[in-house]
Order: C-alpha cells, then structure tokens, then sequence
C-alpha cells in the first residue's frame, strides 16, 4: 500500500465505523421504545423507562405508585436515564407523603371551583368521597420555584379528571378533562 493510500484506506474504515455506530443506535432506540426497561424500585415499586427518542434528555421513568396516605395507585413520571431515577426527583416525589395534607388544603378552593362549574356539586369536607387521587407530576425538581401538580378524577355516574397545577404552593387555573 502507497503513503497516498493509507489516509484514504483510515478515513474509509472510519466512516464504516460511523456507519455501524448509527446502526447500533438506531436498534438501541428501537429497543428502548419497544421494549421499555422496567425496574422494581423499593419506594415506588415497578417503574417503566419512558425513552424519547428526539430528546434523550427528556426521558424519564413512569409508575404507578401505591401512595402510602391513601393507600391507592397515584401515576407519577420521575425524570431519569437508563440507570433509574435522578435523586433530586426521588427525594421530591418521597416527600409528598408529609406534605399530603398541606397539599389537600391547597388544592381544596380549585377543586370545589371546577366541581361547582363542571358538575354542580358542593365540595364536602371529606374530599375523597366525590374524588380520588390520580397522581402527580413535576416540571424540574431544582427549579424555584418548583412547578408541580396533582390530578383527581372523579368517582360516580359523571366522570371529569381535574389536575392543578402549582407554581410553588400556589395554585394556578385547573385544568379538566372529560
């Protein structure tokens, strides 16, 4: 092989190897989609990896976590990668438990407003005989304030979804779903 040819014989190799890591890539991605890795987590239980395949980035790991005041299945997404759950989103979902009663009271004035509007009920006292919780969701664990809400759906002959959301611990307009 001449001098001239070597360059060309390396640059050929090496866009042969590009090529390989594309595939490798692409079947890496159609794997993730199709075939979603599941883990069980000790706080959540079996949670599933969401891959989004234009943003990794914005991948995450979704459940439906049996949650420990109300004893029912509440769907939350933790933002994460393929190993798991990032910790700031973990210690953020771990801690709603206490706050669960604060977080009832906020959300309380919406709730009775969209349940007044949407179906002509009076909110009682004890919520969760008109509603059940459904879940949670958070924007960036790290942010100040943190933007969050929780989701209720209705039990009964009429059923409406309402989640609020909160931009720290104030409530912004609901949003519902029929």
């Amino acid at each position: 092989m001449s001098q001239h040819q070597i360059p060309a014989y390396a640059e050929y190799r090496a866009a042969e190897f590009n090529v390989r890591c594309k595939k490798m890539n692409i079947f890496r991605s159609l794997k993730l989609q199709f075939r979603p890795p599941k883990i069980d987590d000790p706080d959540f239980g079996q949670l599933t990896f969401m891959y989004i395949s234009n943003h990794p980035e914005r991948s995450y790991w979704e459940a439906e976590w049996n949650f420990p005041p109300t004893g029912s299945p509440a769907a939350i997404a933790l933002d994460g990668d393929e190993s798991g759950p990032g910790p700031d989103t973990r210690e953020w979902h771990l801690a709603l438990p206490s706050r669960f009663d604060e977080i009832i009271q906020l959300a309380k004035p919406e709730l009775a407003k969209v349940l007044k509007s949407w179906l002509d009920l009076e909110l009682p006292e004890d919520i969760f005989t008109v509603v059940k919780l459904s879940g949670f969701d958070l924007e960036d664990p790290r942010a100040e304030p943190v933007t969050w809400g929780v989701s209720f759906e209705t039990i009964g002959d009429r059923w409406i979804s309402v989640t609020i959301p909160f931009v720290g611990s104030v409530a912004k307009e609901p949003v519902v779903d029929t």
